[in-house]
């Protein structure tokens, strides 16, 4: 869940800490482009290939890192 955490930050500057209950639009303050690159970001450090309308589907750091981490 760290690693998850640290890469959202390389994308955005939240005005509060990020946890695993974050909104990733509304408290990380994703926007769309932000998204793909995560995306992107995510499957090359964690070598797994994650479709995009599975990142549609997350709504909070946990559901996003549930689709990374086993």
């Amino acid at each position: 869940m760290d690693k998850v955490i640290d890469i959202i930050l390389e994308f955005v500057e939240p005005e509060e800490a990020i946890t695993p209950q974050s909104s990733l639009k509304n408290d990380c303050g994703l926007s769309s482009f932000d998204s793909v690159c995560l995306l992107d970001r995510l499957c090359e450090e964690f070598d797994k290939d994650v479709d995009e309308k599975k990142l549609r589907s997350c709504h909070t750091v946990a559901d996003l890192a549930a689709l990374f981490i086993d």
